[in-house]
């Protein structure tokens, strides 16, 4: 197993000390960062990392020739490519210090660029915002423990940002014991296949709630669990629905104190989210399924992501915009103590990849105990001060980390 210093953990898994400089915690050797699915988040998220550290080297691996070609060409005197099946066990990971995957939709085969990452003795981060993918991982705590190595899973934007905006307000208003997270998007632009997946997945998934210190399981994107939110300027109040999103089991997990957590998404404009609802109960949900249109076997998905695109491209220019958001509130009851927002006017890929930019870095400078856990197990502080910096250099989120005012939970 290669020296465990170099993940910043001793052999007994316990935080080292926190050092100031990722190069000092390297033992001032270049850190080599393996990027595994580089479509359009993971290539959001691999040039930011390379821009933010011009010494860093980079293993850019996916299974289309066409996404290892543009993430190489983002700087191929520090970046190589690798084209295979990222999900069997041969990655190419040696000399390799953190594992970054944000190969999607993660409810397929969940946890095998993790177990490939560990069994190296290799930390990992993920993006995963899948339940499935959370509890895969998770449930891998106890063999990265002995393996001393550190797993952390859904460090993107929501899960991840919001998970270390949830630790601030925390920290702020111990009396707390119950945390709502509320997210925002509005892409015109289809993006990728995954993120489309994921989003349909979502439909026909049951919701973790965490209420009353009980979990219940919620219908998503329905009505009957619509609440409203308020965001940051110009987005205003947003009505959003219980999402199948794991901030509310990892955020329990680390901290016990929560009787309550949920977490509500909304798409814009307001129609999408019946649309989105009413697409995955009909079957472009379901990944056991697929349709032969004149011999040729389609997934749902798929051709609906195709129409989506061909939609796109006969816009006009004008029409094209984005926008983004994330809310957390802490509260006390229904009371809400303490509230803390992001917003941007760009699609939520530039987000998750500077959430997930900021983890690894995070986690090279400063460590974290051996096992697998939540991004709330990486110090929010620092790892929130990255992404409003990092954010600053890619011109996204201009109004930094908002305090919101307190008010009555939806």
């Amino acid at each position: 197993m290669r020296d465990p210093r170099r993940r910043g953990v001793d052999t007994v898994g316990v935080r080292a000390p926190i050092l100031t400089n990722i190069h000092s915690q390297l033992e001032k050797t270049v850190p080599r960062i393996a990027v595994v699915g580089v479509g359009q988040m993971g290539r959001s998220a691999l040039s930011i990392l390379a821009e933010s550290d011009s010494s860093a080297t980079f293993v850019a691996c996916d299974r289309l020739k066409e996404s290892v070609d543009a993430a190489v060409a983002l700087d191929p005197s520090r970046i190589v490519g690798w084209v295979g099946d990222v999900l069997a066990d041969t990655l190419p990971l040696d000399g390799v210090d953190v594992v970054l995957n944000l190969a999607g939709p993660f409810f397929v085969a969940s946890d095998a660029v993790a177990r490939a990452a560990m069994t190296r003795g290799i930390s990992y981060v993920d993006v995963g915002d899948d339940i499935e993918c959370t509890d895969a991982i998770l449930a891998l705590h106890e063999e990265a423990e002995r393996a001393g190595v550190t797993l952390v899973t859904g460090a993107g934007l929501s899960p991840g940002v919001s998970n270390w905006m949830a630790g601030k307000l925390l920290d702020d208003h111990p009396e707390a014991d119950g945390v709502q997270v509320a997210w925002v998007v509005h892409e015109t632009d289809p993006g990728g296949l995954a993120p489309l997946r994921h989003m349909l997945h979502m439909a026909v998934s049951p919701c973790p709630v965490l209420r009353d210190g009980r979990w219940e399981n919620s219908p998503g994107f329905v009505s009957s669990t619509a609440g409203r939110y308020r965001f940051p300027e110009p987005m205003g109040e947003v009505e959003a629905y219980d999402t199948a999103h794991p901030e509310p089991r990892t955020l329990s997990r680390h901290y016990p104190q929560l009787k309550y957590a949920n977490c509500k998404g909304a798409l814009l404009p307001q129609w999408a989210n019946q649309a989105f609802s009413t697409l995955g109960q009909i079957g472009f949900g379901y990944t056991d399924v697929k349709v032969d249109v004149g011999g040729v076997q389609v997934e749902p998905a798929e051709f609906l992501w195709r129409l989506m695109w061909e939609r796109y491209s006969r816009r006009p220019a004008r029409e094209r915009h984005a926008a983004t958001a994330v809310l957390v509130q802490v509260l006390r009851g229904v009371e809400v103590l303490g509230a803390l927002a992001i917003s941007d006017d760009e699609v939520m890929a530039r987000g998750t990849g500077l959430g997930a930019a900021s983890a690894v870095t995070t986690l090279l400078e400063t460590g974290a105990p051996a096992g697998a856990f939540g991004p709330e197990v990486l110090r929010h502080d620092r790892a929130l001060a990255l992404f409003e910096e990092l954010a600053v250099r890619e011109g996204g989120y201009r109004q930094g980390v908002v305090a919101m005012k307190p008010a009555t939970a939806a």
